[in-house]
């Protein structure tokens, strides 16, 4: 993912878009109890950095806990539905109405990485992806969401 935006795209309209999304995200209370930012933002993509505390770790295997990564791939696509949907204007809210996550290999570095697009974009559903990515850039995990939005 470009850090600016797509190559087409003004930059300013990318740095305009990058900042109602993080703003947006901001405002949502897991996000600063996570420690998540958006990153980058562009039409129908996002990613998102989580910086991983103490207690998000598993005390067997010293990996990031399974929950906080399906936490991450959740608000991640949440991340991407907003730049394509502006929150209160085009749409009213959202919620989760499935998750599915699939763990390859465990996170070990103080930060995380999710890189989230939007697949489909409905008149009440959004499906999206999003790839959780090590500080070296390994795939950890994979996971789908669907998003019902209100109008």
């Amino acid at each position: 993912m470009a850090s600016r935006g797509r190559d087409d795209a003004p930059p300013a309209a990318t740095d305009t878009l990058l900042a109602r999304v993080r703003a947006q995200c901001e405002g949502i209370p897991v996000w600063r109890w996570y420690d998540m930012t958006v990153q980058e933002a562009e039409e129908g993509r996002c990613r998102v950095k989580l910086r991983v505390q103490p207690g998000m770790i598993n005390a067997d295997d010293d990996t990031l806990n399974g929950g906080i990564i399906a936490a991450l791939v959740d608000e991640s696509v949440g991340a991407a539905l907003m730049t394509v949907y502006e929150l209160g204007k085009d749409v009213q809210g959202r919620t989760t109405t499935e998750l599915n996550v699939s763990y390859l290999e465990g996170a070990r570095t103080p930060e995380v990485y999710a890189e989230a697009r939007i697949l489909r974009k409905g008149r009440t559903l959004v499906v999206g992806t999003a790839d959780v990515l090590d500080a070296s850039g390994k795939r950890c995990a994979t996971g789908r969401v669907t998003y019902m939005v209100f109008r």
